[in-house]
């Protein structure tokens, strides 16, 4: 009479194989969520520069000389709210703590020394990945204010 099941051995491997091929899937889904999350500090932050620039263009050219966190409803939001009514907030800080590793920050006078002059920067403070194009700080000797010298991700406002 012929066998009708799996052999132990056999039903072993199928399960190897199952947790392998869940495994990859995990690390995969981990990696792209990551991604999704710096694509959306870019963008958030692109964001708050255009309200910046907004804000500049109402009041003779001027931007906000203080610093803050952003989107954390401090005096910054407040100042830029009527531009960008429904502020971002970094999508791994969704209570708005601004406490952690990630965060928005504005510096009204950060010293640019690679553009000579002092200007408002915005920057994401750390990123998730090591994509390059989320990797830039034209201002690495500027301003410690909010971590801006060793922000991942900063950009010079209305230049």
């Amino acid at each position: 009479m012929g066998k009708k099941g799996l052999t132990l051995i056999e039903l072993m491997v199928g399960i190897l194989v199952i947790a392998l091929i869940a495994t990859i899937g995990m690390v995969a889904m981990k990696n792209a969520r990551a991604k999704s999350r710096d694509a959306k500090r870019v963008y958030d932050i692109q964001q708050y520069a255009k309200a910046f620039v907004m804000y500049a263009q109402e009041n003779d050219g001027k931007f906000p000389s203080s610093s803050g966190y952003l989107g954390c409803n401090g005096e910054i939001d407040n100042q830029i709210r009527e531009y960008l009514p429904d502020l971002p907030v970094d999508p791994s800080d969704p209570k708005r703590q601004c406490n952690g590793d990630y965060y928005y920050y504005y510096v009204g006078q950060n010293d640019c020394s690679g553009i000579g002059n002092i200007v408002p920067t915005l920057h994401i403070r750390k990123m998730e990945t090591n994509n390059p194009d989320y990797h830039q700080n034209p201002c690495v000797a500027g301003s410690e204010v909010g971590g801006a010298k060793n922000a991942e991700y900063l950009i010079v406002v209305g230049f």
